[in-house]
This record gives C-alpha cells, sequence and structure tokens, in this order.
C-alpha cells in the first residue's frame, strides 16, 4: 500500500509539473506564433531585387498603401511589369512567415521574362511593412486586396487575370484569399500544411527543440491564447470567424486550379503534412513531390535541386491556365 501511495504522490506530482510547465510555455509559444518571425534569420534584400528587376522590366515601384481596415498599418508591395501592364496577367507572389518580397528574386523574374506583371508584398509585420500580428490570412487576405486595388487604380492591372505563386505559410493565405475568388486563375501552392493546430506544435517543436509530443497541452493553448490575442485587437467577439481559419476548408472554396509542389525530404513541413489537403484541391489540379527537396526559399528547395523539372513544370502551369 505504502508503495503504490508513493507511486500516486510521484504520479500527481509528475501532472502538477506537466501542467506548470505546459501553462508557462503557452504563453511564450504563444508569442512566437504570432510573431511575424521565422524559425532563422531573414535577408532584406529589397533595393537589390527592384536593381535586378528593373533590368528586365521598364516598370518597378515600391507601393505604399494601407491594409486591413480592422487593424491599419502600412504596407510594402513591389510591382513590376514588362510593359502594357494593362494588357497582362498578374503574378501575385506569397511569402512565408518570416519572409519577405526579396525571397522571390529568381521566381518574380522568370515571371517578367514570360510576360507576367508581378506583385511582391510583404505582408504585414515583414519586410517594408507594418503591423506586429502574422494571421495566416485572416488579416492579410484584406491586405491583399489593397494591395489588388491598388496596383489596379495606378497601373490598369486586370484583377480578373491573376495567378498566385506561395510559400509555406503564404500557402494559408493564399487559399484564404482566393476562396470564392473568380479572378484568380491558378495557384502554385509550394509547401503548404493542412492542419494549423498539427503544424503549430511541429513548428514550436522545431524551434524549441522540445520533443512535440511533450508540446501538446501547451500548443493547443498556445494556439488559444493568440486567437484570444488577435480578437482582442480587433475588438471580435470571443467566438467568431478566427476559428474558421482551416487551409482545407478554403481549398473547397477556391474555383481555380492548384499545383501542390512539395519538397520528398522537406524537414519543416513534411509531405504528411499535406495530405489532407491533396484531398481537398478542386478539379483540374495536380500534386507534385518533388524527389530529394526540402521547404521553398531554402537551399535545397525544389527550384534549386530540380530546377529544369521545376521551371518546365512552373511554365506549363501558368501558361495553361494563365495564358500571356
Amino acid at each position: 500500500m505504502k508503495l503504490l501511495s508513493r507511486i500516486g504522490v510521484f504520479a500527481s506530482a509528475l501532472t502538477l509539473l506537466y501542467l506548470s510547465f505546459s501553462y508557462l510555455a503557452s504563453r511564450a509559444l504563444a508569442r512566437r506564433l504570432l510573431a511575424p518571425e521565422g524559425l532563422g534569420p531573414t535577408l532584406l534584400r529589397h533595393e537589390a531585387l527592384e536593381k535586378t528587376l528593373a533590368g528586365v522590366a521598364p516598370t518597378v515601384i515600391d507601393m505604399r498603401h494601407g491594409g486591413s481596415a480592422r487593424l491599419t498599418c502600412e504596407l510594402s508591395t513591389t510591382f513590376a511589369s514588362p510593359g502594357d501592364p494593362e494588357s497582362r496577367p498578374t503574378l501575385l507572389f506569397l511569402h512565408g512567415k518570416g519572409g519577405n518580397a526579396s525571397e522571390w528574386e529568381p521566381d518574380a523574374l522568370r515571371a517578367l521574362r514570360a510576360g507576367y506583371n508581378v506583385l511582391l508584398p510583404d505582408l504585414r509585420g515583414h519586410g517594408r511593412s507594418g503591423g506586429e500580428l502574422f494571421t495566416l490570412g485572416f488579416l492579410e487576405r484584406e491586405d491583399l486586396e489593397c494591395a489588388l486595388k491598388a496596383a489596379a487604380q495606378r497601373f490598369g492591372i486586370d484583377p480578373e487575370r491573376l495567378g498566385i505563386h506561395s510559400c509555406s505559410a503564404g500557402s494559408s493565405v493564399a487559399l484564404e484569399f482566393a476562396a470564392g475568388r473568380s479572378g484568380v486563375r491558378a495557384i502554385w501552392l509550394e509547401s503548404p500544411f493542412a492542419e494549423p493546430r498539427r503544424m503549430a506544435r511541429h513548428y514550436l517543436a522545431l524551434g524549441t527543440r522540445i520533443p512535440a509530443p511533450l508540446l501538446t497541452l501547451a500548443s493547443r493553448w498556445a494556439i488559444d491564447l493568440s486567437i484570444s490575442r488577435v480578437r482582442r485587437a480587433l475588438g471580435e467577439p470571443r467566438r467568431g470567424r478566427l476559428e474558421l481559419l482551416d487551409p482545407i476548408r478554403a481549398a473547397a472554396r477556391v474555383r481555380a486550379p492548384i499545383a501542390l509542389v512539395h519538397g520528398g525530404e522537406d524537414r519543416l513541413i513534411p509531405p504528411g503534412f499535406t495530405r489532407r489537403l491533396a484531398e481537398a484541391l478542386p478539379p483540374g489540379s495536380e500534386v507534385w513531390t518533388a524527389a530529394g527537396a526540402g521547404h521553398c526559399h531554402h537551399d535545397n528547395e525544389a527550384e534549386k535541386v530540380v530546377k529544369e523539372e521545376y521551371e518546365r513544370r512552373w511554365d506549363a502551369f501558368f501558361r495553361r491556365h494563365l495564358a500571356v
């Protein structure tokens, strides 16, 4: 009996310790989830980007515009065009958490040479844009609407001839923005994830080096705290649309064909994290797992590991659905 009693006391102490750890960790982890920062340092190369694009495009402008009226800030979006922007389709490039517009230099060059206009936003809180919270598309979809309107008013681009190329968490933003939107004709969805809560736990495990199973409760609380913080910032009710952020739900409302691209050796978002999303893609979509490649905008990304095949697939996909 004494042994059983001691085991019970020990188990209770471990449970209390785990709950205390989870509570304290959740508060720190919530800040990490909302921060517009990634797992590593990010280079800001906007001047180099604009100089490079200017070598192939007569129009390269850093547009400054407002974002969502629900949490206002000034945003930066680089626009470039080979000329006659009103007659061309436009490609919108969406970076991931902690990234910025300058990461897209080779992709933007390829798009300009192929005859597309390009829109390269710094999502709120990133790069040259203002703001403090990254919301996986909840606010960003309205920010992108503002960027699109600004480009249409200033350069005459056609908002009904739009393609999207996204990377990582930017893919969730892309799906939220494209859901129900007729003007989006094609989406190149690179390194996405299907389930935000599962991804959050994995992301926090990578960032803290704490095994994911130990973060099960802490990550759940961290997500709830993050949602509460955004809700307070917006003056939203206790329950609302924030709980509906879901890449699978958004994909079901996308009308455009999607090319879902994932590196077979991606460790930041393992390929298995996309399975349910791949099953929810609209008609005419395709899935490509690039063997030997890792995460987009990393040194072993598909664009570098299988460069020729990547560029061939990319060019064929957008030409098929977004003719220049």
